[in-house]
């Protein structure tokens, strides 16, 4: 999964399914659940495919809509329930990231995570070292897990050493 909303799942995979075609995705760690680490599947329905760039981790790429009626409820409270609102942030960044240094805009932050757009695709789960400006111009560096991704850039969770 590299993405969601409050009716849907984006997902990439090796697998050829045809849109309207039925799926079953079970996550750890949902983010339409309130308990860390249960683990919840969701049927969903394939709405389109898309074929993905060569340097892609995976072929295709799927837009889904969740079918159970309760999730979209579900996705919604966690929305209401976000601990920190984000605020515009706007500010360029570096980030350390598969053993390569990367540059992209900080659009939005909360105290618990940012928005980074990027070119680079990076994997979910995945922990890196940003550099931000703070409001005096100095940089501090954090490090984050990457909660979710897609090509306009991914949301990045701050993790406490």
């Amino acid at each position: 999964m590299f993405n969601y909303s409050d009716t849907g799942i984006y997902f990439e995979s090796d697998a050829i399914l045809e849109p309207g075609a039925e799926v079953y995705i079970g996550l750890r760690n949902s983010p339409f659940e309130d308990r860390p680490n249960d683990y919840t599947c969701y049927r969903l329905t394939i709405m389109w495919r898309k074929e993905l760039k060569e340097d892609a981790h995976f072929f295709y790429g799927y837009g889904t809509q969740i079918v159970s009626p309760e999730i979209p409820e579900k996705a919604k409270s966690h929305r209401k329930q976000r601990r920190h609102a984000r605020r515009p942030f706007n500010r360029q960044a570096r980030f350390a990231a598969d053993h390569t240094i990367s540059e992209g805009l900080a659009v939005d932050i909360s105290p618990s995570g940012v928005f980074v757009t990027s070119g680079k695709r990076l994997r979910t789960g995945q922990i890196i070292t940003l550099r931000l400006p703070d409001k005096t111009g100095k940089e501090v560096v954090v490090q984050g897990r990457v909660v979710w991704s897609n090509a306009d850039g991914f949301g990045l969770k701050f993790v406490v050493k």
